[in-house]
């Protein structure tokens, strides 16, 4: 048998190589398809890793930060065992907070704010009336009455609700952020309140209120609340519902914010705690990323 000629030999031979060549390169392809989709899944998995151990060291250092403030609030109310000394104790919750975060060591980092809530007027249980003459040194009467009557139609549970309540709003609500609060008693501190607050209560104004701050900023401290109830000539009554004054903290606030060094990724704690005879009992806690 004649073989075919050398130059369609030759053709055949590079065909052959040719195909073989072009099934080599798609295996190639598909190869580092793989690969690629490996490696990427892999990046995945552990930037997934490092996020949960990151959300975990948030976390534990969160919960460090409240054990810290706790045991020295706990310490605090054992070296004070009189009410006026007390009120002397937690005149300086900020220098505490600052104190206890400066505990914080190594990867797991917290920082801790101390928040004295009867500085505050519970929007929940605070006389009607008080919470209208507080509105009103930010919105006219008229609103803040539309607004306290919805909050008394619909009480609030959390803080960002009152921006949605009827008559308020986004600025409404930052205005009066520093003076009210969901979590307290009906109790105001007067050794504590803002002007503000203290402008709020029967019988004191803003003349008074602002003489009674002045008086605080110059180191005095408040041993006794007579001075603070409506004298008999005013006219007026203290309310039941809730303008009741303290000279010291009756609920504290305990915020809490941890995070790993590095990591984005902050978990803030927020637990309100119970101040009564000397001890500390837990009332509320409530987490979240941030």
């Amino acid at each position: 048998m004649v073989s075919g000629a050398p130059g369609q030999t030759c053709r055949r031979d590079i065909g052959r190589r040719g195909v073989a060549l072009i099934v080599v390169l798609w295996l190639l392809v598909v190869l580092g398809l793989a690969v690629s989709a490996l490696v990427a899944r892999a990046r995945t998995e552990s930037r997934i890793v490092t996020s949960l151990k990151s959300r975990a060291i948030a976390r534990y250092a969160a919960e460090s930060g409240i054990l810290a403030a706790t045991t020295a609030l706990r310490t605090l109310l054992d070296s004070a065992t009189e009410p006026a000394e007390l009120a002397a104790q937690t005149r300086r919750l900020d220098t505490l907070g600052r104190v206890v975060a400066g505990l914080a060591t190594g990867d797991a980092q917290f920082a801790v704010t101390i928040i004295d809530l009867n500085a505050r007027l519970d929007l929940a249980r605070a006389d009607s009336t008080v919470l209208r003459a507080l509105f009103t040194e930010f919105i006219s009467a008229d609103r803040a009455g539309q607004i306290v009557g919805a909050l008394r139609q619909s009480p609030v549970t959390r803080f960002p609700e009152l921006a949605r309540v009827a008559g308020a709003d986004d600025a409404f609500a930052l205005a009066v952020a520093p003076y009210v609060t969901v979590g307290g008693d009906g109790l105001v501190n007067v050794n504590s309140a803002p002007e503000a607050v203290l402008a709020a209560l029967p019988g004191i104004g803003a003349s008074r209120a602002h003489d009674l701050a002045a008086r605080r900023q110059a180191g005095e401290l408040f041993t006794s609340v007579d001075a603070f109830r409506p004298a008999p000539t005013s006219g007026q009554v203290v309310p039941v519902e809730g303008s009741l004054v303290t000279i010291a903290p009756t609920r504290l606030m305990v915020v809490s914010r941890g995070w790993q060094q590095g990591a984005p990724l902050t978990r803030e704690i927020q637990a309100v705690y119970i101040v009564l005879a000397g001890a500390l009992t837990l009332e509320s806690w409530e987490e979240r990323d941030r």
